[in-house]
């Protein structure tokens, strides 16, 4: 299957190789929230959205759901991605991961949990953080987690709603995949 991606033309070098990015990318159109819901009932054998590249399976998808910041539709390249190897890759079931619905889910489900706690004070409320941080691993929220039953309580209700990993992919739904250690890609202009 062809995969495609829009980039910004700004620093678009064609038939440049890619390769993992190993810092912990941090979601620009999704709550720290859900990427945090994510992460941590991701299954191992799914690809990690932290090394995550987004790509769509159709031309106009990819101009459609691009989202660099500040950058409109006639700044982007339309190029196709061509593997050295297959990478692990998930399809959801939408066009772009901002409009799955674990995102309103997940935010009414813990929003409603933490009403019990609005009232407490700064010390109590900062016991639940690790939630809401950016880029918070599994291990990361599991040690909190084991530090605050109130924390605990809220993170395993809350996946309890999480489906991105169970759905089923659309034809038209977004594409995610991360590249391993040996393993890249090159994006070839159309």
């Amino acid at each position: 299957m062809k995969l495609y991606r829009a980039v910004p033309i700004p620093g678009f070098v064609d038939q440049q190789r890619k390769v993992r990015h190993e810092g912990r990318r941090l979601p620009s159109n999704i709550p720290y929230l859900v990427d945090n819901m994510w992460e941590f009932t991701r299954p191992a054998s799914m690809p990690s959205r932290r090394h995550a590249v987004y790509a769509s399976p159709t031309v106009e998808l990819a101009l459609e759901c691009a989202s660099a910041a500040g950058v409109d539709r006639a700044g982007y390249v339309v190029c196709e991605l061509v593997f050295d190897k297959e990478p692990p890759t998930i399809q959801l079931s939408v066009k772009d991961a901002r409009r799955h619905n674990d995102v309103p889910n997940v935010q009414r489900v813990v929003n409603g949990l933490l009403n019990r706690w609005v009232e407490s004070d700064l010390a109590n409320k900062s016991t639940l953080a690790a939630l809401f941080l950016p880029g918070t691993s599994k291990e990361e929220l599991i040690g909190a987690m084991d530090a605050q039953p109130r924390l605990k309580e809220i993170v395993l209700e809350a996946s309890k709603v999480v489906t991105l990993w169970k759905d089923v992919p659309s034809a038209d739904g977004e594409f995610f995949f991360e590249v391993l250690e040996g393993n890249g890609y090159v994006l070839t202009k159309i």
